[in-house]
């Protein structure tokens, strides 16, 4: 066997899992007579304290950069996305609602309950209106590996790791010249018959055949450099990726937005905001709705062939542009001290497209009735029928999409800094000490086009005839002397003026700021005599202390703030706040047996961190788990860990203002539907009782916003597994964990309408959310005399997450068996069941279990079963072939499961979105170094062009944003079809 570097031997593995980490080094680790090396001591993730060939007593999944290349990803989130322990987030294929940023989230339990590191220092959060960590900023060619440990970590790292942590250990020490590039590219077959023909059915343009798209191309160069004495290293880094968009109307599954009714097959369907235009009276009654033609004549709307297709639009795969940059450097000055540093930079910009903007339908708008813009037909119809005429206004529902403004974009800007300063180093024989400082800050703009203003709507609406010309009521009175009339009264009739005075821009921009101070040291016990008499190896400890200020500034201009844009549904506050935090930590790891019968090694751990927040107070996390190794063959591990998340800025900080939820008051009306004792506990006097007035338009108040008052959340992991490593099967090992997490006191925003049913079914915990008018009790109004009900940010519910996490690699030669010199093979299986993932939003609501299922209330599928089946083969010529099979499970529609669960069901017989089949997906890729220092790399993902399943968009789930696009879900399938690449790395 040639000589191998330890990192060459891990190139034809995926995941490491329950395996002992070895140190990465330069040196052979296997001499020709495959002996061992000497292995170092190693910290991995999840305990600071360096032990020989440790083992995590918790469940630990390790990516290597081998799976980097095979799987083609140039972005961080595509690579932990292929885990079964990811779940959908915020990535390249989400654009209504994008953030332009990509986030991970395990275990289902969302982004913010996940932290995310670099080398084992916190990646600060990527955007101030989402603060979490943005996985753009690290570049793919430079991950070493990662370290994903699964659930409560709080007691080493502190807040957010409550699901679990993802560590990128990047590439440093590098030697020369590296240079990187990859170029791929989408390719699908349109052969889908039911899409082409409900496409075909409504007149719409469907793609056919071959196509080819969504190219992504990616450089990276890499420069290393160590000095003369061997004592420091600097590598430097520079990068760009460009990414092609995709629309929808690419795809023949997307080329339109289906819908279910009657329970039916699949139609076309889409916004009844459409074009010309659906026009509807509301004055004395809500009237049939009309459409119109080019001279203002009406005609029956109908949804079927009148609703508007937003699809052809829209965005499937937002076209993205990212620069990044930086170095990694370290000198040891002193025998004792190394000093080192890191330096990152980011520039991402990207732009998320909708359809058109618009008058949105269910808005009530007014128009004068002698508007010269209205027919004949539409004055008889709006104003007379409505008991309206003459210069009085008449009041309407219009859905007219801009069409002759074009579709809407979201212009995002992130640029990204990370520095980091710090010295390490061993002292007095048995102690090892690390200091450093970290300075991280993101810069956000974002430049929103194409949206309409409501008012300037209003305005051009409103027009009278001034010397035989349509002229705005605002142009005459000087109230706004640049309005121009708004004809949407014919199907071609908006003038490109009328356009450019509507079309009004939405602007914000901010920053995250983290800055940190952190100091810790571990030491062996055992140097000076503390380890137990039946261990040949010490105590270990490590203590430290930590500082860490958190500040985010979102600022949003006018337009965002009054809720001025039509396509934006509500206005978007300015947010501004910091919080600091000081926290001590420490741990400790005791061997109790060690090479004994029936106890190879046994050994405890415990952790504890305390932290005391300025913004939620103090708060505790800790940790105790066990690790015995029976005998080679078998080790048994399990883990307690209290973990925490304090609330960020933006959930306690973000302004409070009144806005409307859709309910009525039960207390309201002459014959409330509420008792009066239920509705005392709501703040209603006797006398009031019966004569209240009802919410108008079945809308009430609700006080929306954050809250400073909140503590953070709590949750509970245990963790118990088994690793088997059979000596008498070489090449073998496998390891089985189970997972029991819970989260306590969930922060998040209290629903009003669930409030005011809990209160009014006895839950008396509610009633004081309702605050009444004092002098009418109604829950509605303005000003300081409002009345309204609480839903600002709460610590309430609970959600929790159970299953098994299995892992299972052997590696074998063909020599092994008798078939000459044909290489190796290398199999490895991560595989997840997920056995709950329940929610409870408040005390006294329902639990809802979302395994097995997706739709209106779960959101993305959270299948039973999720696994990645990967077989590498090393050849003896220089290549390695690899074939990746990813199992994603079955899952039903949530609205058909029974009620007695929490939800809506059943549903009817042959619902069309009742349950998503069981995917299976395959994947072809290899490497070959056709010459020292230079590998070529190519592979396809998807080999058989699988198409996604299609749902209606009513199922994409209530999350902000919906993880759903172009009528799947691109975050959990493969939506786009087939995906080439290649790409080579040269070293000089």
């Amino acid at each position: 066997m040639n000589k191998q570097t330890i990192r060459e031997r891990l190139l034809a593995s995926t995941m490491i899992g329950g395996a002992a980490l070895a140190a990465f080094t330069a040196a052979p680790a296997f001499a020709a007579d495959d002996q061992p090396a000497q292995v170092k001591e190693v910290v991995i993730t999840g305990s600071r304290i360096p032990q020989p060939g440790l083992t995590s007593t918790s469940p630990l999944s390790v990516i290597n950069d081998q799976e980097v290349k095979l799987q083609g990803t140039t972005n961080a989130e595509n690579l932990v996305n292929s885990l079964p322990q990811v779940f959908a987030s915020y990535g390249s294929e989400v654009s209504n609602g994008s953030t332009g940023t990509a986030t991970v989230n395990l275990r289902g339990l969302g982004t913010k309950r996940t932290l995310v590191l670099i080398d084992g220092k916190r990646l600060m959060p990527g955007d101030p209106a989402l603060p979490v960590a943005d996985l753009n900023q690290i570049p793919a060619t430079l991950i070493d590996r990662v370290e994903l440990v699964t659930g409560g970590a709080s007691a080493v790292y502190g807040s957010d790791a409550i699901s679990g942590v993802v560590n990128f250990i990047m590439k440093k020490d590098f030697e020369g010249l590296r240079i990187d590039s990859q170029y791929g590219f989408y390719q699908h077959n349109n052969d889908d018959a039911q899409s082409q023909a409900i496409n075909k059915a409504h007149s719409f343009p469907v793609p056919s055949g071959n196509v080819t798209d969504g190219a992504t191309w990616d450089f990276t160069a890499v420069l290393g450099a160590s000095s003369p004495d061997g004592k420091g290293n600097v590598t430097a880094y520079a990068g760009y990726r460009n990414t092609q968009a995709v629309t929808e109307n690419k795809r023949d599954y997307s080329a339109c937005s289906v819908a279910t009714f009657n329970n039916n097959p699949h139609v076309c369907a889409g916004s009844s905001t459409s074009f010309p235009g659906r026009f509807t009276g509301v004055v004395l009654a809500k009237q049939p709705s009309k459409t119109v033609d080019n001279s203002g004549n009406l005609s029956p709307y109908s949804g079927a062939a009148n609703a508007f297709n937003f699809a052809p639009y829209n965005y499937f795969q937002r076209p993205d542009e990212r620069y990044t940059a930086g170095a990694f450097a370290h000198y040891q000055v002193r025998p004792w001290m190394d000093v080192y540093s890191s330096f990152m930079f980011m520039d991402d910009h990207t732009v998320a497209q909708i359809a058109p903007s618009g008058i949105f339908y269910g808005t009530t708008v007014n128009v004068n009735c002698d508007n010269p813009l209205l027919s004949a037909a539409e004055v008889a119809q709006f104003c007379t029928a409505q008991g309206r005429g003459g210069t009085q206004d008449t009041q309407m529902f219009i859905g007219r999409r801009n069409v002759e403004g074009g579709p809407r974009q979201d212009d995002l800007r992130h640029d990204s800094y990370r520095l980091v300063l710090g010295a390490k180093g061993d002292f007095a024989d048995a102690w090892t000490y690390d200091i450093y400082g970290q300075y991280g800050t993101t810069v956000y703009s974002e430049n929103y086009l194409h949206d309409l203003s409501i008012v300037k709507i209003g305005r051009a609406l409103e027009v009278v005839n001034v010397a035989g010309t349509p002229t705005c009521k605002s142009v005459v009175d000087g109230s706004d002397p640049n309005c121009v009339p708004y004809n949407v009264f014919r199907a071609n009739g908006v003038t490109p003026a009328a356009v450019a005075y509507l079309d009004t821009p939405g602007f914000k921009e901010g920053s995250t700021t983290e800055q940190i101070v952190n100091a810790s040291i571990s030491g062996d016990l055992g140097k000076y005599g503390m380890k137990s008499p039946w261990a040949k190896d010490g105590v270990g400890v490590a203590l430290g202390a930590e500082y860490r200020r958190e500040a985010l500034d979102y600022r949003t201009d006018a337009e965002f703030q009054s809720g001025d844009l039509a396509g934006q549904g509500g206005p978007t506050p300015s947010t501004h706040g910091s919080f600091s935090v000081k926290e001590i930590f420490g741990e400790i790891r005791v061997p109790i047996v060690q090479d004994a019968p029936f106890a190879k090694d046994l050994a405890l751990e415990g952790g504890y961190r305390t932290s005391d927040y300025s913004s939620s107070g103090h708060v505790n996390s800790y940790k105790v788990s066990g690790d015995w190794q029976v005998v080679d063959d078998l080790r048994f591990r399990g883990s307690f860990q209290r973990a925490v998340r304090a609330p960020n800025i933006s959930e306690l900080f973000t302004p409070q203002a009144l806005g409307l939820f859709g309910g009525q008051d039960p207390c309201a009306g002459g014959a409330p539907t509420a008792s009066l004792a239920a509705c005392q506990n709501m703040g209603v006097t006797a006398g009031q009782y019966g004569s209240i007035i009802q919410c108008p338009a079945a809308q009430c108040n609700a006080l929306f916003g954050g809250n400073p008052g909140l503590k953070p959340e709590e949750s509970d992991t245990r963790s118990y597994g088994v690793v088997f490593t059979p000596t008498f099967i070489k090449g073998f090992s496998a390891t089985v964990d189970y997972f029991d997490i819970q989260v306590d006191g969930l922060v998040g925003p209290l629903n009003p309408a669930t409030a005011v049913a809990l209160c009014t079914g006895g839950n008396t915990t509610f009633c004081g959310f309702v605050h009444r008018a004092a002098t009418t009790g109604v829950l509605f109004g303005t000003g300081a005399t409002a009345g309204f009900v609480t839903a600002t940010n709460v610590n309430a519910g609970f959600e929790k997450t159970k299953g098994f996490d299995v892992e299972v690699n052997y590696r074998t030669n063909f020599s092994d068996w008798g078939m000459g010199d044909l290489g190796g093979l290398h199999f490895n299986l991560v595989g997840t069941y997920t056995k709950t993932l329940a929610t409870q939003q408040l005390p006294g609501s329902a639990i809802q279990d979302c395994v097995g299922l997706f739709g209106a209330t779960c959101g993305t599928p959270t299948p039973k079963w999720r696994h990645k089946f990967r077989t590498t083969w090393t050849t003896p010529w220089h290549m390695a072939l690899s074939v990746d099979w990813r199992y994603i499970g079955s899952s039903k529609a949530d609205i058909c499961t029974p009620a007695s669960a929490g939800f809506g069901g059943p549903c009817l017989p042959n619902f069309p979105d009742a349950s998503i089949k069981s995917f299976n997906y395959f994947d072809l890729s290899g490497t070959w170094n056709f010459k020292d220092g230079m590998q070529l790399r190519a592979g396809v993902n998807n080999l058989f062009d699988k198409a996604p399943p299609i749902i209606d968009s009513s199922n994409f789930g209530l999350s902000s944003p919906p993880f759903g696009n172009g009528n799947t879900f691109p975050q959990v399938y493969d939506a786009l079809g087939r995906t080439f690449f290649i790409g080579i790395t040269a070293d000089f």
